[in-house]
Formats: structure tokens, C-alpha cells, sequence
């Protein structure tokens, strides 16, 4: 049974690992996202700008889908 317990951990450890630098980047470019838009006042953010922070908001979402999948799979093991 050791055996059995130790075989899967290292799927399972390299899943977490995966799931942490996810979550990480999500965390980062959520905290970019924020103090972007927390510094700057709204009529001096161009269309180009708010194109490029909903860019930045997306990607964060889709690193965290990722954890959240990755999660997902090391729960069924």
C-alpha cells in the first residue's frame, strides 16, 4: 500500500506545482490589473489601455480556470 500511495504523488505533486505557478500568475496579473486601474483616472485611459487591462483581466481569469481544472483532476486521484 506504501508503494501505491508513493506512485501517485508524483503526478499529484507535479499537478500542485502546476496549480501553484497558476495561481501565482493569476495573482500577479491580477495585482497589476489593480494598481493599473486604481492609479489612473478614468479619461486618462485610452481605448487602446482598456483593451489591453481587459487583455491582462483575461488572461488572469484563464490562469486561474486552469488551477481551478488541475484541482479538479488532482481531487479525482
Amino acid at each position: 500500500m506504501t508503494g501505491r500511495n508513493h506512485k501517485g504523488a508524483e503526478p499529484t505533486s507535479r499537478l500542485l506545482a502546476q496549480a501553484i505557478a497558476l495561481v501565482d500568475e493569476a495573482h500577479a496579473l491580477s495585482y497589476a490589473l489593480i494598481r493599473v486601474l486604481a492609479s489612473s483616472p478614468r479619461e486618462e485611459l485610452s481605448r487602446e489601455d482598456i483593451d489591453a487591462l481587459c487583455q491582462l483581466a483575461y488572461e488572469a481569469l484563464n490562469k486561474i480556470t486552469q488551477a481551478q481544472e488541475l484541482f479538479q483532476e488532482m481531487d479525482k486521484d
